[in-house]
């Protein structure tokens, strides 16, 4: 169906940050083709860190302040968390701004993997509801890979606008309980999309 192409598939590009503004980064964020899914990217959003350590970044993601309802739905941010061997993304958004077209989906991706890209094994989980051309819609689906080809996976990008000093502050370089000790969390200067090879490069330089 097309409206389920629509919601599972990008709805536009994420709004670029002014590269002379001190306070906001770009990073990259994990992403594999297998579900023929990513995060929806509307006109109007920007990520803030919400918790950093050694092991992986967590971020909450959500409308800019007084985007209109077509640029971007998101009631509550979503939370995603990126680290060179773990990816998470849970959020619910909101596609249509009528009584009679607004579908309101769910998606849950989680990923396992090494080195940022390698022996990745990923689940997914996707349900939407609501109404389309007076008419209710519902959907839902599920399923999981595992070993998924580094030349299948691919790097977005994500602006940062909130808690980028959290980048170098003592608690990045932290590793939280008795777990081993990984690289640092840093922003991951990137194009979207570009591949992991890539990608792990750019890590490299930081």
């Amino acid at each position: 169906m097309q409206l389920f192409a629509l919601l599972v598939g990008v709805l536009s590009a994420a709004t670029a940050v002014s590269a002379d503004d001190a306070k906001t980064t770009t990073i990259g964020y994990f992403g594999a083709d297998v579900f023929t899914v990513e995060i929806p990217r509307y006109d109007s959003t920007a990520a803030s860190v919400a918790g950093i350590n050694a092991l992986a970044t967590t971020y909450h993601i959500k409308c800019l302040d007084g985007a209109p309802k077509s640029d971007c739905q998101i009631a509550t941010p979503w939370t995603m968390i990126q680290g060179e061997s773990t990816f998470s993304l849970t959020g619910v958004y909101t596609y249509g701004t009528t009584a009679t077209a607004a579908v309101t989906a769910t998606r849950d991706i989680n990923c396992a993997f090494s080195s940022y890209s390698v022996s990745a094994s990923c689940s997914f989980s996707f349900a939407a509801t609501g109404s389309w051309d007076a008419t209710a819609y519902s959907t839902s689906t599920s399923s999981s890979t595992k070993n998924i080809p580094t030349e299948s996976v691919t790097f977005y990008e994500l602006e940062v606008t909130g808690g980028v000093d959290s980048f170098t502050a003592p608690a990045a370089t932290k590793t939280p309980d008795a777990a081993a000790a990984l690289p640092a969390a840093q922003p991951l200067i990137t194009a979207a999309p570009i591949g992991a090879a890539a990608a792990l490069a750019v890590a490299a330089m930081f």
